[in-house]
């Protein structure tokens, strides 16, 4: 509410200014509730605010005109340099930026603060982006891997587990609370990039979830929860790098496990896609 409010404060304020006195940050409340209204997830506005840390104290206080297409490819450019805070920013991310500040502009367009959008029509090149490579676990794999975890952090074996027994997203299952999981129903109910869905809790997920409620000391189903600024998953990182599993094994990449798993057993596509939660098809193709 209080960014709505926020929102509603400086679209009366614009009202009379021109592109000569509008700066880039007045634009962002109104193009981030003109999103929210449109149906978009919230999950996917809080990631533009994360990303508009790095915008605005780079490009904030710039008036619109200020804002060429040289100037924003320079930001851009800044962003896959890095400097002694922030590390390189691959090509996919660079990418998304280009998203965000293309479709703020796009907003002030077609509100009448300015004429153009000077990131249409390719005037600020998109960034050449890596291949995806999806990876996923092999039964010996899997093995060298929990057992380094139970070596050296047992508390977290069972949210391998469960990771690839459910194919749940990582904010999904850190999300998730008790009062979601419906015993009865064989169901948990989870949100995440994609908004709330239903997970499938077969017997195997069942096990795992009632010994996780054996440690449990909250309301949320992962115990142990990080609530500081260090990287939650590094504990992940860190099992992984020990059990040697080359090239490199990500949290995401149980999700890929848990589909590529369903697909050996025979398990039609269009059943893959709904148990995944993958609003695109061809995600699962992939």
């Amino acid at each position: 509410m209080k960014a709505q409010r926020r929102a509603s404060q400086i679209k009366r304020a614009l009202k009379g200014q021109s592109e000569r006195e509008m700066r880039f940050r007045d634009l962002v409340e109104p193009a981030l509730e003109a999103k929210q209204l449109r149906g978009n997830e919230p999950s996917s506005v809080h990631t533009d605010r994360v990303r508009l840390r790095r915008i605005l104290p780079a490009i904030g206080h710039l008036k619109i005109g200020q804002l060429t297409p040289g100037r924003i490819e320079s930001f851009l450019q800044d962003l896959a340099r890095g400097d002694e805070t922030h590390p390189p920013v691959k090509g996919a991310t660079i990418n998304r930026f280009h998203s965000l500040l293309s479709s703020i502009f796009r907003y002030a367009v077609r509100k009448g603060f300015t004429d153009a959008n000077p990131l249409a029509g390719g005037s600020v090149p998109r960034s050449k982006e890596s291949p995806i490579n999806v990876r996923y676990l092999g039964r010996d794999e899997q093995r060298r891997l929990a057992a380094v975890i139970r070596r050296d952090c047992p508390k977290k074996i069972r949210e391998l587990e469960l990771a690839i027994i459910t194919g749940m997203r990582r904010s999904e299952q850190w999300n998730s609370r008790w009062q979601d999981w419906r015993t009865r129903e064989g169901i948990l109910n989870v949100t995440g990039k994609t908004g709330p869905r239903t997970v499938r809790i077969n017997r195997a997920a069942h096990r795992c979830l009632t010994r996780l409620r054996k440690c449990a000391r909250g309301e949320y189903i992962t115990p142990e929860r990080n609530e500081g600024p260090c990287d939650s998953r590094r504990w992940f990182e860190k099992a992984v790098k020990r059990a040697e599993l080359r090239p490199a094994f990500h949290y995401r990449d149980c999700r890929h496990t848990f589909c590529s798993r369903l697909v050996a057993a025979g398990v039609p596509l269009l059943v893959v896609q709904q148990l995944a939660g993958h609003k695109s098809f061809s995600t699962t193709l992939r």
